[in-house]
């Protein structure tokens, strides 16, 4: 999670010069946290753009905060993973983006990876399986569809 923020500040300040950090924080895991901070941010700054949520209970949470502060299409959300919750708030607008990674590339990777280096074969020590940005004009699509509903059996 430390990576995702590092590199979110890094593309902010390298690519988005005019835009401001006004906060850096943190929910510990638990989406009533991540509620409580996204509202305290929205009270205390009415001019409020955008917020990075790094993970999936962050996002959670500041999504019920721009839902419930009927800020949905005002202040832009772009969260991490994914869940019936998150999937729903970007269907209605309160998350303007989710990246989401592909689970069963990364187990068929991960196997591979392990099956060679039990072999002895040399293998990378960091394997990228790569990530989706989701949105609501393309979550219907087929490669996307199926990261959101993944098939279970």
């Amino acid at each position: 999670l430390e990576q995702r923020a590092q590199g979110f500040k890094e593309q902010l300040k390298a690519k988005y010069p005019g835009l401001e950090l006004i906060a850096d924080k943190y929910a510990d895991g638990q989406a009533t946290t991540g509620l409580n901070i996204a509202t305290d941010l929205i009270t205390a700054n009415p001019d409020l753009k955008g917020i990075f949520a790094s993970n999936l209970i962050m996002a959670q949470g500041v999504g019920q905060a721009i839902a419930e502060n009927n800020l949905a299409g005002k202040v832009g959300l772009i969260g991490f993973d994914s869940d019936e919750k998150l999937i729903k708030f970007l269907n209605d607008g309160v998350i303007s983006g989710l990246v989401v990674q592909d689970p069963y590339r990364m187990g068929y990777d991960g196997i591979k990876t392990a099956l060679a280096a039990s072999k002895g074969e040399k293998v990378e020590a960091n394997v990228d399986t790569g990530a989706n940005l989701v949105t609501k004009a393309n979550m219907k699509e087929p490669k996307i569809d199926a990261l959101l509903n993944p098939k279970l059996d």
